[in-house]
């Protein structure tokens, strides 16, 4: 049977205190570490297990606009450290408290963090889109999907 895990909801500044209470409790290992954009804000969730009992929860804390860090879980959770890195490659979030950040999976370092929603991804932008070219005029050009207008030169 599927269930689904409590999430607790707290602040960036009660983050490591509000992991640590659980894993007080047991809850000793990290299973996954990301981030959600949601367009206004971004959340970092973890989520706790007790090994081979089935016992979970998920941390979420949303960062504010002017602060695009958290604390490190790696301290008290060493399974957290890649899950970090990738975090913070991908979504430009800073893990405070923490050693050496390289990157993991991109070579060079992009402009904007790949995942964000805000960032335009030259691959897709770049792509033959069969929509963006009618042969009939009474149909209304298309974007393909994912791709704002404000990132495509209208001159194209």
């Amino acid at each position: 049977m599927i269930t689904q895990a409590d999430i607790f909801d707290t602040t960036p500044d009660a983050w490591i205190e509000a992991c640590a209470s659980y894993r007080e409790k047991g809850l000793v290992s990290v299973d996954w570490l990301t981030a959600v954009d949601s367009g206004n804000a971004i959340a970092v969730l973890v989520h706790l297990v007790r090994p081979g009992t089935g016992d979970e929860v998920i941390v979420r804390c949303t960062l504010p606009d002017d602060a695009r860090g958290v604390t490190s879980l790696a301290s008290l959770f060493p399974g957290a450290d890649w899950h970090e890195r990738e975090t913070a490659e991908m979504f430009g979030i800073e893990f405070l408290d923490r050693g050496d950040c390289a990157p993991l999976l991109l070579r060079d370092e992009p402009v904007t963090p790949p995942m964000l929603r805000a960032t335009a991804l030259p691959q897709r932008i770049n792509t033959h889109w069969p929509g963006a070219e009618e042969e009939s005029t009474r149909r209304r050009r298309r974007m393909p999907p994912g791709v704002r207008a404000e990132w495509v030169d209208a001159d194209e």
